[in-house]
């Protein structure tokens, strides 16, 4: 039955009476307005106005405009009545109807009252300012006419119906009441669903149309802005025009300046975007593309923009609503993602610290932070962001690690090592971020942060390619012990007690510690005299907390006597140091003598087996005991070692170096301070004598002398002065020098140290300089620096400095890095120098040699010429340099040394003009390259460096670019040239150009530029080796080779290959070295003299195979860079062919695979060194032989073999630690067999373990058989099967193709989501891990073709999606279910994508990805999706049921009779439900065919129905976009989801 819609009311005298009693019962109210046009009966002349519904359900809003006044002109005019309750009589309140017996209520007297009359609340209104009235009053309605009826009876909208009973349960109790009475009330309810679904679906086209654009007034657009801003102005109104030229940045700014609500904008935006991707969709799907591009960045423009204003008026407010307005544009995915989000990460990245806390910030809102640590592409990016700004932060001071940037980045740094561990694989940098995590943990002592960081810690070794993880502990440690000690800066301050510590941690058997840094001292391979004192130091260091060093010194010494690699005198000196300092026993010694019976009947002491008797005659006699003494001389007397003759040989060496003191203090500077003893025939013992004698005699030059005072120093005068003369110190010296007793020597300078004598003090200083190392490594620098720079400032308060002085101080400041206040002193002493000597005379230098007609000797008219003028042009300075020139190889020749004002000469020679000079001598330079003036230039060089007028490296640049220029048309020339400046550059004795003083500067000018590491000395000599290749054969005599092999050459080689191997690299790659057979033996005689400066071994004599077994048996951490020089240079040796291992020599193969075996210990550093083409044929070799041994995996029985025979071969782990030795990093050389082995590898391991997790697993989930054992050896080599992925990428992935690189990664991702391997979580994590790594180097169109597949898979893995990415389609959950045949075909719309994507990379995977498909993934794949399905049609016994309803519903109206006719027939087919369900319990043999035939057609139907994604524009989603209510007005069919009205 239906009714109108209105509310049903009676009007009559009982309603009347019922509202009047209501009405009494209302509190007191204003009285409304009379009526006076109101038109009544005459029964009744004052009606009340119909109230409508009640007021509870509606909002009273009083309209004013309809009220009238009781004065009102207009009142009795009106046509019709006001509306309701708007204006009532005030006689509508006074009346009272008369009430049947009384009411019993006493009426209140003020009600009465005029002036209090009661007003009626006003009626309730509808949006629109309509009352709250179901019919409003027109005058036509049936009930606004006042008939008799209406009057009595009142009006009821009711529709009458005839023979209507009060239930229906008579119609349908007999329905029910059966045993079909459920089934028939089943079966009507679904067709009334149906029926409801089939009225209610939205079949309407969709109307959806972007709000148009127009182009406005600035006036218009701004009030069309303010309107947007204020929430009462509906979108629907604003929606109508849209104002031209608001877009991009311009856009956020209005919404930002216009305080406009977020949903707003947001509307605001999208139709914007949608009218401009319509224009920019008809260039094409570039041109949207590009425009959404465009858009993100006035997005990242416009957030720039609003943080740049940090600090101005609302900035707060400001950046507040831009983060929000930003958040919500990428929660509703209209921006770039991936765009944005690189966006984020490189502002994060670059950002400042006072800009840091906004960015963190930034990157942890949620919707950013969780898309940013979703994929590993971004998430090891942010990680990394943030461990380096973390890393700058505690580098900065205590202050801001204290601050509320540095707790926030910790928190997130915290939060993403806990949360996204994975993030932190980063084994290239895992060390440096290493030290800030555990710099965190220690701030915060989180225990779970801890646990994660180790356990990182654990992951990234496990996938890092390091040559160290290959090697044992004590070999590891051996290696840094000696990379530690090879690398010490001995220009900054050297802490001994802390290298100490850092040593013993390396090594817990202290035998062992001891016996390596004897190892190293003594090693021909190293250089210097440093070394004794610096493991003296630590030997000493190491006895005071509690080491037996005595002990580990005499294990050393038998294993000192049999290696040909080590020199004993370095030892013996380091015990006669320790016995110094009484850290070793002399007595103890000789009881283990004794012991041993290592005494003998005229033993000679040079052989090797007499080592323990020779050290008796190594070790200082002061300071031993008596008994000890004489112990030591029986011990002697049996030897041919002469002790009774030892302390008179003492006494005479005491006596001629007293008389040579002696001569020099009488006699002038002049004299020839050389030693005049033989110290060849003194023994070690009685040099340590002689130098602490030497040393007591300077002690006793040393006396309180009265120099003066001064007012502007506060300085003592007075104190102890050494009085001795320059030469007495220079002949102290050379005697120190020639017995290698540097700390005696140490102790003499800083004893005249003290002197005031200049030539003394810069004697001093120079000798400081040329022992910088092993004074540093003693101990006594820094304290005779402090010393000498105490001299000198008490030396500038008395007077100017002597420059020689100021030259000596200038080297010595750059050694240690002084302060720069003590360099501004020196450049101004030196400033004061220059000034002082400069003379102001009326006539040039060139006119006084004009007027100069005197004869004069050479060095009178030099003096006369420098001291005659004040100014010089070029031609007379360059005669005059010409001139000293001349003089000094005049002299040279003559065998007589120069006067010692030959570099004052230079130095004001200078001061006329020093850019002059520098001109006329750098011509000079050339001119005497050019001329072959050898001996001008020998004899010229060093007082040019000594005086300061040249330094060593503007004289070297000048020599290479002489080489330079004619080595193309000259090379003879310029070979030449090359080869004399070696030989001046280098440390040479002869030095007779200068005197003694001057030629010891000038040789540690030599040796300091020799250890500079960015000195161009190796430059020049491989140009040297590069120019021999061209010199003709008929001209090798006139050029002499001699000095390429020089010990001094080789000592710079073996100097630079110790500290950087590939810088000497340079001898293996001279162009032609191969093709010419005398530049091939030179360089071969090099590399002999580097391997074997004794002449040992004799490598020259012996064939190839013979050097390579003899360089791998003495190939140690101390020999092995010139083991690797010379492993290449024999392979480079052999002639290429075809087949390089059938070239390379047999018995080197068979040593290596020997080596491989016996697990020898250097061997993968010989490798690791070795030349590029031998490690590929080394790494390729050892590849084959682990491919070749991995091949049963392939085998498809795997499974049913027993565990035996997946035993671990014991030459796999050695095979792979050359892999890693021999793998180049950044080479491409990966073939393509290997990675397609691997993958077959792989693929065979998935299909084992799926056989052996279907065997495991029973139907219904029951364990049967787990065969563990068998799981665990499968484990076991993929782990060798990842060692070596890991080993051989990134070239192995980054330089594959598209195809190789997707199978390798699918097959990957198929192992560690294997159910199977559950139960081994350390496996799957490393399989993840080293996924991880190789995505890296993933292309990026392979990783959108394995996201688009695994999304395909009904299982989600977090694992595959970090490594892979997140899908771009955010709508993943909608999707058309459509049948097979049917998603062939084109989609109606051009917004439904195909399947043919998913399946894309299927194709490209072959077989390593089709394997993958098991028959738990196809049960996965069958099972119907959880959303995008439509409401199931029932089209069973319901079907006729449903057609006749809706035949009906189109009627409108129903009879009694039908309804009766549709029982009846829900009944019978109930009925023949139960009745056909008996022969189907009685029968079930029979029809069990038939029901398997059905339940096999039904899963093909749901095989053939398949769910294509559907993507929505989010551009186009807009609320109130149009005024079609009953249509569809969004930008889709709906028709296409059955999508119903709700």
């Amino acid at each position: 039955m239906t009714s109108r819609p209105r509310a049903t009311c009676h009007h009559g005298p009982d309603a009347a009476a019922e509202h009047d009693r209501a009405a009494d019962e209302r509190p007191p109210k204003a009285k409304p307005t009379q009526l006076d046009s109101l038109q009544t009966t005459a029964s009744d002349s004052v009606r009340l106005a119909p109230k409508g519904k009640p007021q509870l359900f509606f909002t009273i809003a009083a309209d004013s405009s309809v009220e009238a006044s009781e004065g009102s002109p207009t009142a009795g005019a009106l046509p019709v009545p006001p509306r309701p309750s708007l204006s009532i009589p005030p006689e509508a309140f006074q009346q009272r109807h008369p009430v049947p017996g009384g009411s019993g209520v006493k009426v209140d007297p003020s009600l009465t009252k005029s002036g209090h009359q009661d007003i009626a609340a006003p009626a309730a209104s509808l949006p629109g300012g309509r009352a709250a009235d179901v019919y409003p009053w027109t005058g036509t309605h049936p009930e606004d006419v006042l008939s008799e009826t209406v009057v009595k009876g009142g009006i009821s909208n009711k529709p009458q119906i005839i023979n209507e009973t009060n239930t229906a349960r008579p119609s349908l109790w007999a329905n029910l009441k059966n045993k079909s009475g459920t089934s028939t009330l089943s079966t009507l309810f679904i067709a009334v669903l149906e029926k409801r679904q089939a009225c209610s679906r939205l079949t309407a086209p969709n109307t959806f149309k972007p709000p148009p654009r127009l182009t406005l007034r600035d006036s218009t657009r701004e009030t069309w802005l303010h309107d947007l801003a204020n929430p009462a102005v509906g979108l629907r109104r604003l929606s109508r025009t849209i104002p031209h030229g608001i877009t991009g940045k311009v856009l956020l700014e209005q919404c930002l300046n216009k305080s406009i609500p977020i949903p707003r904008a947001l509307w605001l935006a999208k139709c914007v975007g949608v009218n401009e991707m319509r224009a920019h969709k008809r260039k094409g799907q570039a041109g949207t593309i590009t425009w959404i591009r465009g858009w993100t960045s006035s997005v990242e423009q416009f957030l720039d923009g609003v943080i740049a204003g940090i600090g101005l008026e609302d900035w707060k407010g400001r950046i507040t609503y831009a983060l929000q307005l930003a958040a919500h544009l990428f929660k509703e995915h209209l921006v770039e993602e991936d765009h944005f989000m690189d966006w984020i990460l490189n502002s994060l990245e670059s950002s400042t610290l006072e800009r840091l806390f906004l960015w963190l910030l930034i990157t942890c809102i949620p919707d950013y932070w969780a898309n940013l640590v979703s994929s590993r592409r971004r998430g090891t990016r942010l990680a990394q962001s943030l461990l380096t700004h973390a890393e700058k932060i505690y580098t900065l001071g205590a202050e801001v690690r204290t601050t509320s940037v540095a707790s926030l980045l910790e928190s997130v740094i915290t939060r993403v090592a806990i949360s996204k561990s994975a993030c932190l694989l980063i084994p290239n940098n895992w060390a440096r971020c290493k030290e800030v995590l555990n710099v965190i943990d220690q701030r915060r002592t989180d225990t779970k942060l801890s646990l994660v960081i180790a356990d990182l810690d654990d992951r990234n070794r496990s996938v890092m390619h390091s040559l160290s993880s290959c090697f044992p502990t004590s070999k590891r440690s051996l290696r840094k012990l000696y990379r530690l000690l090879d690398s010490l800066e001995y220009q900054a301050s050297l802490f001994v007690d802390n290298l100490a510590f850092d040593c013993m941690d390396l090594f817990p058997d202290k035998n062992r510690l001891v016996s390596a840094v004897l190892k190293w001292s003594s090693s021909l391979y190293r250089q210097g005299l440093h070394r004794v004192y610096l493991v003296t130091r630590l030997l000493r260091k190491w006895n005071e907390v509690g080491v037996d060093v005595c002990e580990g010194i005499m294990s050393y010494l038998p294993e000192l006597a049999s290696d040909r690699s080590k020199v004993p005198d370095p030892v013996f000196r380091i015990i006669a140091e320790l016995v110094r300092s009484k850290t070793f026993l002399p007595g103890k010694y000789l009881q283990w003598l004794i012991a041993t019976g290592s005494m003998g009947p005229a033993q000679q002491l040079n052989a090797i087996t007499t080592w323990q008797l020779r050290l008796l005659t190594e070790i200082p006699l002061t300071g031993l005991s008596t008994q000890v003494l004489n112990l030591r001389r029986t011990m002697l007397r049996s030897t041919s070692y002469p002790v009774a003759m030892e302390e008179e040989l003492i006494f005479e060496t005491k006596e001629t170096i007293l008389r040579q003191l002696t001569d020099c203090s009488r006699l002038e500077s002049g004299f020839d301070c050389r030693t005049t003893l033989d110290t060849n025939r003194l023994s070690r013992t009685i040099c340590l004598e002689l130098a602490m004698w030497l040393r007591r005699q300077v002690a006793s030059a040393v006396e309180p002398v009265d120099c003066g005072s001064s007012k502007d120093y506060d300085i003592n005068i007075t104190s102890p002065i050494c009085t001795v003369s320059p030469a007495y110190f220079e002949v102290v010296r050379s005697y120190l020098e020639n017995f290698n007793d540097l700390p005696i020597l140490a102790d003499v300078v800083g004893i005249v140290a003290t002197s005031y004598d200049h030539h003394v003090l810069s004697a001093s200083i120079d000798t400081l300089c040329y022992h910088f190392k092993a004074f540093k490594a003693i101990g006594a620098f820094d304290t005779l620096f402090e010393r000498v720079v105490t001299r000198y400032t008490a030396i500038r308060a008395l007077h100017l400095p002597e420059r020689d002085l100021l030259l000596s101080l200038g080297p010595l400041f750059q050694l240690d890095h002084v302060d720069s206040q003590l360099m501004q002193m020196l450049e101004y002493d030196l400033g004061r120098y220059e000034q002082r000597n400069s003379h102001v005379v009326c006539s040039p230098a060139s006119d006084t040699m004009a007027e100069s007609n005197v004869r004069s000797g050479p060095e009178e008219e030099i003096e006369r010429i420098l001291s005659s003028g004040n100014n010089m042009d070029w031609q007379t300075m360059n005669r005059v340099l010409v001139k000293i020139v001349s003089y000094i190889e005049e002299r040279s020749c003559q065998g007589i040394r120069p006067t010692g004002n030959l570099t004052a000469w230079l130095r004001r020679l200078q001061i006329f003009e020093e850019r002059t000079f520098r001109t006329v001598l750098t011509s000079w330079l050339h001119s005497a390259l050019a001329s072959h003036e050898q001996r001008a230039l020998f004899v010229a060089l060093p007082p040019l460096i000594v005086s300061g007028c040249l330094t060593m490296p503007h004289f070297l640049e000048t020599i290479l670019d002489h080489v330079r220029r004619l080595q193309r048309d000259r090379p003879v020339d310029s070979f030449r040239i090359a080869v004399r400046g070696l030989d001046n550059v280098l440390p040479h004795d002869d030095l007779i150009s200068l005197q003694r003083y001057q030629a010891y500067q000038f040789r540690m000018r030599q040796v300091l530029f020799c250890r500079k590491q960015d000195s161009a000395l190796l430059e020049l000599i491989k140009e040297a080796f590069q120019l021999s290749t061209g010199i003709p054969e008929d001209q090798t005599e006139d050029v002499s080779f001699n000095l390429l092999l020089d010990d001094r050459v080789l000592s710079v080689i073996r100097h630079f290959a110790i500290v950087d191997l590939q810088s000497v690299s340079f001898l293996l790659e001279i162009p032609g070295r191969t093709s010419n057979d005398a530049l091939r033996a030179r360089v071969t005689s090099v590399l002999d003299r580097i391997m074997d400066p004794r002449s040992v071994m004799n490598l020259s004599k012996m064939p190839c195979d013979q050097q390579a077994t003899a360089i791998f048996r003495m190939a140690d951490q101390l020999s092995l860079p010139f083991c690797q020089l010379k492993l290449r240079d024999l392979f480079s040796a052999i002639p290429s062919a075809e087949n390089p291992f059938e070239s390379f020599p047999a018995a080197f193969i068979k040593l290596l695979s020997r080596s491989l075996e016996l697990d020898h210990g250097y061997l993968l550093d010989l490798l690791s060194g070795s030349d590029a083409a031998l490690k590929i044929l080394i790494r390729e070799r050892a590849e084959e032989e682990i491919v070749s041994l991995s091949a049963f995996l392939c085998d498809p029985s795997l499974a049913d073999k027993g565990a035996n025979h997946l035993d671990e071969p014991p030459c796999i782990p050695r095979l792979l630690d050359v892999i890693c030795a021999t793998t180049i990093e950044g080479a491409g050389d990966v073939q393509v067999s290997l990675l397609t082995t691997l993958v077959e590898r792989f693929r065979g391991i998935a299909d084992a373990l799926h056989q052996l997790h279907a065997r495991a697993v029973g139907p219904g989930g029951v364990t049967m058989v787990d065969d563990k054992e068998l799981t665990v050896k499968l484990c076991t080599w993929l782990h060798i099967l990842l060692r070596l992925v890991v080993y051989r990428a990134p070239a192995l992935v980054s330089k594959a193709n598209h195809q190789h690189q997707a199978a390798l990664m699918w097959n990957l991702r198929n192992l560690f989501t294997h159910p199977h391997l559950r139960s081994f979580p350390s496996t799957t994590q490393y399989i993840f891990d080293v996924a991880a790594l190789l995505s890296d180097h993933v292309s990026e169109e392979v990783r959108k073709s394995l996201l688009r597949l695994a999304c395909t898979r009904c299982s989600k893995d977090s694992r595959s999606t970090f490594i892979f990415g997140t899908d771009s389609q955010h709508d993943g959950w909608l999707g058309l279910i459509r049948s097979a045949n049917q998603t062939m075909a084109s989609p109606p719309q051009s917004q439904t994508p195909t399947t043919a994507q998913a399946q894309a990379p299927m194709a490209h995977f072959g077989a390593g990805a089709t394997s993958s498909q098991r028959p738990s993934s196809q049960q996965q794949a069958q099972a119907p999706p959880g959303r995008g399905f439509a409401y199931p049609q029932h089209q069973q016994s319901h079907k006729i049921l449903s057609q006749q309803l809706q035949r009906q519903g189109s009627n409108g109206q129903n009879s009694q009779s039908l309804q009766m006719q549709q029982m009846q027939q829900m009944q019978v087919m109930a009925q023949q439900r139960q009745v056909g369900g008996q022969p189907h319990r009685t029968a079930s043999n029979q029809s069990q065919p038939m029901m398997t035939a059905k339940s096999s057609t039904r899963r093909q139907e749901r095989a053939d129905v398949k769910a294509v994604p559907y993507s929505l524009n989010r551009w186009e989603i807009l609320p109130d976009s149009g005024g079609n209510a009953g249509g569809n007005e969004t930008a889709i069919s709906l028709n296409l989801f059955s999508a119903r009205r709700a």
